[in-house]
């Protein structure tokens, strides 16, 4: 309804001539040639990007989820903005419950598997890498200002392993029933997809299954979810749904997911609320004689084998794979979730899409979010030296991210029709009132020309990426694209809002000479930066800024202003210049008993580059290594025999910790994991 109250309103400011406009399709116009003319002077109207507004959706499956992964709370918090103006209804947020050997804040590859073997079922109120409840309360409650929904990765199937057939000892520290009564399953061998026991009971990596048949595991899992929903958050994103019993699996059934949901619903309720979302990792198959229908009763679902489809068809430049790609047999687009890819295909095992191109994601993240129904999840990566807490990489907030949410948004409830032509592939998505079409280029054409589209009105449209139009006419529609090769193709009648990111955000490390800012900007009137309050400076677009100081140990900061018409962002990034340069590290106070019988070298890298092994001197209780340019170290045992080091082989390591700045660094707060 809004959105026709709207469209009344556009068409009393625009003075625009198209023939065959409106529902009139080419049979019902005159044998001459059909000709477009446009007189356009059209006024487009403002909208905050809120879901009072209508530029976000009022509930999750509607919408599209940006997967904040490992992102801290604080870090989300300030990016809230972004995160509405890029289009994203809702944030999933990683697990929050008290994690396992948590010992301070490393890089992302060696740490964030921790939060998937959690300690108990409660939220962390110190010692996490993300934050801890307070730090999510306040996280929900500056969301709501946006209507921006907060939903929270569980993990109930098991807590920490201490191996295959006991649990950490430290999970007693949280679950005392549950780790005194030994709750777990034992001798079911690894999960796997071969049987119902397989899945629902097997022992998923190196930790045990819970019970969740016992009334004690359900209740606690039950107390985790209202302590979130008293936090604030939206909803639950449950982490191996598949391996928690349903239900209909027979001799293994149990009443885990019907007591747990409904009574988290219930006491929701209770509060005056009633839009709780769920949904369930569901990687591959159900498993053997299970069905993905057996969980739909409780949540939405994720599509993975679909993402894995549409991905590999994009990449193998396959249209018609694309189209075809079916939904799980059973479950419609109203209890699925989309991917382009997820943080088990980056992270996991061998890293599926690892090492795909950011083109490739992008083009394959633009086709999930243009579907009917279906909710699509955004992964935002992060990069080999993000740290836990950090933001990896801003394309979340990318020209094509973002015009592809807001498109989805704002046809959300029409139908959409798919097609391949000539390389490339499209959606039309369409009523009788609004009308659009997402294309992507799978062979880097870049030229749109008298493609087919069969409900889109005669006329020119705009493409949110490029800026250009396209024009229909007669059912062919030809245009220009930009090299991104995703046009978003539709008139929407409310102003974009501006964006801006940089390349470096200042959060980590220091520059000795000069530093060079790559800023990406788009959807402005009018753009400025100064550095150090200095002249504001006019840019547009995208620039390289140059920053530099006389002084060592000077703070450097860029300040930007951008505009569209009235809408302003400002923002502020802080970097340290310092010419000090360390050669040499020097960790003393080491536990030499912990070294007895092993060789200690230093994995060292610089900030956004691979890295590498060092070898040092261990005298006493002093372990030194030297430097090239590395930012960060760790160090890694092993048996002192090792000459060929590889991680498969280590015996323990540390965190990740920053160069310190004299170059020593006080080895007695060391932890071995």
């Amino acid at each position: 309804m809004i959105k026709k109250i709207f469209q009344v309103i556009l068409i009393g400011l625009m003075s625009v001539t198209i023939f065959a406009c409106g529902k009139a399709t080419t049979d019902q116009t005159t044998n001459q040639t059909t000709q477009i003319t446009t007189e356009e002077n059209i006024e487009l109207l403002p909208q905050d990007p809120t879901v009072e507004s209508g530029y976000l959706t009022n509930n999750v499956q509607d919408g599209t989820i940006l997967h904040a992964w490992n992102w801290s709370m604080s870090t989300i918090e300030s990016q809230l903005e972004e995160i509405a103006i890029a289009g994203f209804s809702t944030i999933q947020i990683s697990p929050l419950q008290p994690q396992k050997d948590f010992f301070g804040i490393g890089v992302w590859s060696s740490q964030w598997w921790k939060l998937y073997q959690p300690l108990g079922f409660s939220i962390a109120t110190e010692n996490h890498s993300l934050g801890t409840k307070d730090d999510l309360i306040s996280l929900t409650t500056a969301a709501d200002a946006y209507g921006i929904k907060i939903i929270v990765d569980v993990v109930a199937n098991h807590l920490a392993g201490g191996d295959n057939d006991s649990l950490n000892p430290d999970v007693r520290d949280y679950e005392v029933d549950i780790y005194d009564l030994g709750l777990i399953r034992t001798g079911n061998g690894y999960a796997s997809d071969s049987s119902i026991v397989s899945v629902t009971r097997g022992a998923l990596g190196g930790f045990p299954d819970l019970q969740t048949e016992s009334e004690i595991v359900q209740q606690r899992v039950l107390d985790l979810l209202k302590e979130y929903v008293d936090a604030g958050v939206d909803g639950f994103r449950f982490d191996a749904a598949k391996h928690i019993e349903t239900p209909l699996d027979g001799a293994w059934a149990s009443d885990f997911w019907p007591n747990v949901i409904n009574g988290v619903k219930e006491y929701a309720e209770g509060l005056g609320r009633d839009d709780l979302y769920f949904y369930g990792e569901i990687l591959n198959t159900a498993g053997f004689e299970r069905s993905f229908t057996d969980y739909t009763e409780y949540m939405s679902v994720t599509a993975s084998n679909q993402g894995d489809v549409v991905r590999t068809a994009v990449i193998t430049k396959n249209g018609a794979s694309i189209v075809n790609a079916a939904y799980l047999s059973g479950v419609p687009a109203s209890k699925t979730v989309l991917w382009a890819e997820s943080h088990d295909t980056y992270a996991n095992d061998s890293g599926l899409t690892k090492n795909t191109p950011d083109s490739y994601i992008t083009k394959t993240y633009a086709i999930q979010a243009s579907r009917k129904d279906a909710t699509t999840l955004y992964f935002a990566r992060p990069n080999d030296n993000t740290f836990m807490g950090m933001i990896g990489s801003y394309l979340f907030q990318s020209v094509e991210v973002s015009s592809v949410n807001r498109f989805h948004n704002y046809f959300v409830g029409t139908d959409e029709l798919q097609s391949s032509q000539n390389g490339f592939y499209l959606n039309e998505r369409f009523n009788e009132e609004i009308q659009g079409v997402l294309i992507v280029d799978l062979n880097g054409t870049g030229i749109v020309d008298n493609l087919t589209v069969t409900k889109l009105p005669n006329g020119n449209y705009l493409d949110h990426v490029s800026q250009n139009t396209f024009t229909v006419l007669d059912g062919k529609i030809s245009g220009q694209m930009s090299e991104s090769g995703v046009a978003v193709i539709y008139n929407n009648p409310y102003e974009p809002k501006p964006a801006i990111y940089v390349s470096n955000d200042g959060l980590r490390g220091s520059f000795t000479d000069t530093l060079s800012i790559s800023v990406f900007s788009y959807n402005t009137t009018e753009s400025y930066y100064s550095i150090n309050g200095g002249e504001k400076i006019s840019f547009t677009g995208n620039q390289i800024i140059e920053l530099s100081h006389p002084e060592n140990n000077a703070t450097v900061t860029l300040d930007f202003e951008i505009y569209y018409n009235d809408y302003k962002i400002e923002r502020q990034y802080t970097y340290i210049k310092s010419n000090v340069v360390i050669e040499e590290v020097a960790i003393n106070n080491l536990d030499t008993q912990v070294l007895e019988g092993m060789k200690i070298v230093a994995w060292t890298w610089e900030e956004g580059e691979s890295g590498k092994w060092t070898e040092g001197t261990l005298i006493g209780d002093t372990f030194t290594f030297d430097l090239d340019s590395e930012d960060y170290f760790l160090l890694v045992l092993f048996e002192e025999s090792v000459t060929t080091y590889d991680w498969s082989i280590k015996i323990a390591q540390t965190a990740d910790f920053e160069i310190p700045a004299d170059g020593i660094f006080d080895g007695s707060t060391l932890t071995w994991n």
